[in-house]
């Protein structure tokens, strides 16, 4: 796993956990980057976003690209919530202090794959079609 760091945020104690977590499952994942973006730990396989610890009003939570058909569900669950920056509704968040570990897990690896499938679909459609993306 690269890592790289540009301007990252002050973490909260919470969110130093978190990334310390979410590091050991990606290094498992492996074919990873980390790097900063907008100020926050970000990882990326094949330049796109997969996993991010993130700050949006108030709270710390993790971005995820998620599966559509498990969009709904995830959200009626407790600290799941819509990206707010999120047009395609492609990536939900979850609060870090209502994160089972054990349950994001394997949506971390989903949110990977999905990345990886986008970046191998874009590679189909050329370099115009990924700057629009």
């Amino acid at each position: 796993m690269v890592v790289s760091s540009r301007r990252a945020r002050i973490l909260s104690p919470s969110a130093r956990d978190a990334l310390e977590k979410l590091r050991r499952i990606c290094a498992a994942i492996g074919n990873c980057e980390e790097r900063t973006s907008f100020g926050h730990p970000t990882f990326r396989v094949r330049g796109m976003s997969f996993a991010v610890i993130d700050h949006y009003s108030g709270t710390d939570c993790l971005w995820l690209r998620i599966d559509p058909t498990r969009r709904s569900e995830l959200l009626r669950d407790p600290g799941w919530f819509a990206s707010p920056y999120d047009p395609q509704q492609k990536a939900l968040c979850c609060r870090l202090d209502q994160i089972d570990w054990r349950r994001v897990r394997p949506l971390i690896r989903d949110s990977f794959d999905i990345a990886q499938l986008a970046m191998d679909g874009s590679r189909d459609r050329g370099p115009s079609a990924r700057r629009r993306q």
